[in-house]
């Protein structure tokens, strides 16, 4: 789930359902949203994102909307925020705490302001294999983000055959970020990889592709 804004219109709403049987109070807050790590945003608090309203409570099976509004000026790139919906205690669950777990909702919610020719645009760049670790960066040079929906690398030999291959989720890369990705090499058979090749599929359809030859194979130096 994600929210789309763009000038001359930046607000916008969106809906929150309780499909519990207890009533939720929830609290909502805005941050803007940078990016280091594949999966964990930096969050900072933020004045240009006005919700309303901020605190509410839903009853079983009740939906309510909230108004979302962009208050900074529009850029040439994409702002981005994240909304935060967080359920707090409840009588009914401050009280049923000693009784066992409790689990309280919490969402994260993108935000994207667009400019008004949004593109996002991929690149795969510092491949390194690191002594049995193989690391590489996924850019964006663009001036919106986008979404890697799928990471594969292969392993192949001196032929071109596969001989490793390992698949892992994507993210979001924001506009202007560099995203560092690292993960284990077989050591099964790490002596006939000769190239390790990245492909990353992504949901604006500009797939990209990079390789690192390794003609000495990837096994770990001891």
């Amino acid at each position: 789930v994600s929210i789309n804004s763009e000038a001359p219109n930046p607000n916008t709403f969106f809906t929150v359902r309780n499909d519990s049987s207890l009533p939720k109070r929830l609290q909502v807050t805005a941050y803007r949203w940078t990016q280091t790590e594949p999966s964990t945003p930096t969050l900072t608090p933020t004045d240009e994102v006005v919700l309303f309203p901020l605190l509410l409570t839903l009853e079983p099976n009740q939906s309510r909307q909230l108004r979302l509004g962009v208050t900074a000026p529009p850029t040439t790139t994409e702002k981005t925020y994240r909304v935060i919906v967080e359920e707090l205690p409840s009588p009914q669950t401050q009280g049923s705490q000693g009784m066992g777990l409790n689990m309280r909702l919490k969402m994260s919610i993108p935000v994207f302001f667009q400019p008004s020719q949004p593109q996002g645009q991929p690149g795969i760049t510092n491949l390194v294999n690191n002594n049995g670790k193989f690391a590489f960066n996924l850019t964006n040079t663009g001036n919106a983000h986008y979404m890697a929906k799928e990471i594969q690398v292969t392993g192949t030999d001196s032929s071109g055959k596969s001989v490793w291959q390992k698949s892992r989720q994507g993210w979001y890369v924001l506009a202007n970020s560099a995203i560092p990705y690292d993960l284990e090499l077989p050591k099964t058979d790490c002596q006939k990889v000769t190239n390790l090749t990245v492909d990353v599929k992504t949901d604006n359809k500009t797939n990209v592709s990079q390789s690192l030859p390794t003609p000495q194979g990837i096994c770990p130096k001891n």
